[in-house]
């Protein structure tokens, strides 16, 4: 992601960097109560790119425009298709404030889910286990 990407005003260039963009995505899910972005074990580690959970990418047309992908954990008892709405709109408001650029589409993968103990169910990557089956979450929940 250390491409940048333009924008023409008054006959100068403006360079928002896909970081940049990554970046306020990831501040404006944080801010949303009963949601997280989930942890990959390299980012525990400090192994690889910060941005994991939210992928941009920015085409610099005339009118640049932006699609978002955002990979999300829901808390345990939580609507999920509401709060998934929630992190659309927010993350489109948020990016088209901040950046200038129209927000093309915000898609959200609703990873797994999460409790109030800290435990996280998650799909593992290849979309067959839980991360965490052998966990006793009926009492903690």
């Amino acid at each position: 992601m250390s491409s940048s990407k333009n924008n023409n005003l008054n006959g100068g260039v403006i360079h928002i960097s896909e970081d940049v963009i990554v970046e306020l995505a990831r501040k404006t899910i944080q801010g949303i109560p009963n949601i997280k972005i989930p942890e990959r074990l390299s980012a525990k580690f400090g192994i690889g790119r910060k941005s994991d959970g939210i992928r941009v990418s920015v085409n610099a047309d005339s009118v640049p425009s932006i699609a978002v992908e955002a990979s999300v954990l829901v808390k345990y008892g939580e609507r999920i298709p509401d709060l998934a709405w929630d992190v659309q709109e927010k993350i489109k408001d948020n990016l088209e404030r901040y950046t200038g650029y129209e927000v093309k589409a915000v898609n959200v993968n609703v990873q797994g889910i999460y409790t109030n103990t800290g435990d996280v169910f998650q799909v593992d990557l290849s979309g067959d286990d839980i991360a965490n089956p052998d966990a006793d979450y009926q009492d903690e929940m």
